[in-house]
């Protein structure tokens, strides 16, 4: 029971932080921002969180994780406040990158508390119920902002703010952590020194770490320019929030019921380059079609249900390599990969969009496809994975 509480924390989270995403492509047309800077406004977000995943992962596993999760949600909240008050490009571009920051605590300590505090037997489990969680917070985020986003927009960055002191409170109440440090780091610590950890690594998890890194641009690319896509299609805040929220119950019901059943399965390489493909190929049969709202009801749904069965599998693939005592410096430099394709890719995938949309959504499925070719170095050695060190001593 005293794991299962942290699910409820990480559904709240999902809940106050995608709370903004559907009247986000409408509130910057207001503004009279250019199409290009929406990748440019998605970037700014990750490269917060670029900068501070590999620190707040480090500075958990030495002083105790619950304190800086604390400490981000506080920066996030007020960051979140800044842009309830202005309305000026230059300060709410700075604010994304302060609010990435102060994300980059709870999304990269909270996953490594719970990783830390269950069986690898377990771990499956609960990173697809996580995931699941997330879901739920996101896709009822959706809704509601879809119904409001008709009247009110820069007012809901004022409730997400609110909203981070509520989460504050569920954080100190339902997250118990041991005194102790979990490990020690060298003294000269700083922001950037967690980055020389990635010799500790072995080839084939770099490798994967990079073509986490192309998956991810793929990943943001659809999710953050499908919102501006159907926006400027014509479609208001409503369709595209009752659009996510079908999104969303789909992914809960997979992540929930199918794939605790299918964990055995899951963590495979060949496993994770097959989805890959088969993503690809969707999202060009999908995008290439006139009949948007039609193939996004339909044929899309599978991507999503693929892209769930990946996002599960790939966690599990790299938990299952790293000693306890290094999760929290680990699902940084994780975070920071997955960082990194999220602010390459939208900002190429800006001005891409500005050109011709379609083209943007022709890039993503070659970001995958490279991704999976680099996957096939690993998939070559399959066969040797257990008797293989993936983090070196």
């Amino acid at each position: 029971m005293k794991q299962k509480k942290i699910l409820i924390v990480f559904m709240v989270q999902a809940f106050i932080f995608n709370l903004t995403n559907v009247i986000t492509p409408g509130y910057l047309n207001s503004l009279g921002v250019e199409k290009y800077y929406f990748g440019y406004f998605a970037a700014f977000w990750s490269l917060g969180m670029l900068i501070s995943s590999p620190v707040w992962g480090a500075l958990g596993d030495l002083y105790g994780r619950k304190k800086f999760a604390i400490l981000g949600l506080i920066i996030y909240g007020l960051s979140q406040l800044v842009f309830f008050y202005s309305s000026n490009v230059a300060i709410l571009s700075v604010m994304r990158i302060v609010s990435g920051i102060g994300v980059g605590a709870p999304v990269t300590l909270l996953l490594s508390h719970m990783i830390g505090s269950v069986s690898r037997s377990e771990t499956g489990k609960y990173l697809a119920l996580r995931m699941g969680f997330l879901t739920v917070g996101s896709t009822v985020a959706y809704k509601v902002s879809g119904y409001l986003g008709l009247v009110y927009q820069k007012e809901l960055f004022l409730v997400q703010s609110l909203l981070s002191i509520f989460l504050i409170f569920i954080v100190i109440i339902l997250i118990k952590e041991k005194k102790e440090p979990h490990c020690v780091l060298p003294k000269q610590f700083n922001m950037f020194s967690s980055i020389k950890h990635l010799k500790l690594l072995s080839k084939d998890n770099i490798i994967f770490l990079v073509s986490i890194t192309l998956t991810t641009m793929t990943f943001v690319n659809i999710d953050k320019f499908i919102d501006l896509y159907v926006i400027d299609s014509g479609y208001d805040s409503l369709m595209l929030g009752n659009l996510k929220m079908v999104f969303g119950i789909l992914t809960i019901i997979i992540n929930l019921v199918v794939l605790p059943k299918m964990k055995k399965y899951l963590g495979s390489v060949y496993i994770l380059q097959s989805i890959q493909i088969f993503m690809a190929i969707i999202a060009l049969i999908v995008f290439s079609d006139s009949r948007l709202i039609i193939m996004l009801y339909t044929l899309f749904l599978l991507y999503v249900v693929l892209r769930a069965i990946f996002t599960t599998s790939e966690q599990l693939f790299l938990a299952s390599k790293v000693s306890r005592k290094d999760m929290g410096l680990f699902m940084g430099l994780r975070q920071s990969f997955t960082c990194l394709g999220m602010v390459v890719g939208p900002i190429i995938g800006g001005h891409i969009y500005q050109t011709e949309p379609r083209n943007l959504f022709i890039f993503s499925v070659v970001c995958l496809l490279l991704s999976s070719t680099f996957l096939a170095y690993i998939q070559n050695d399959i066969k040797d994975y257990k008797q293989k060190n993936y983090v070196k001593a």
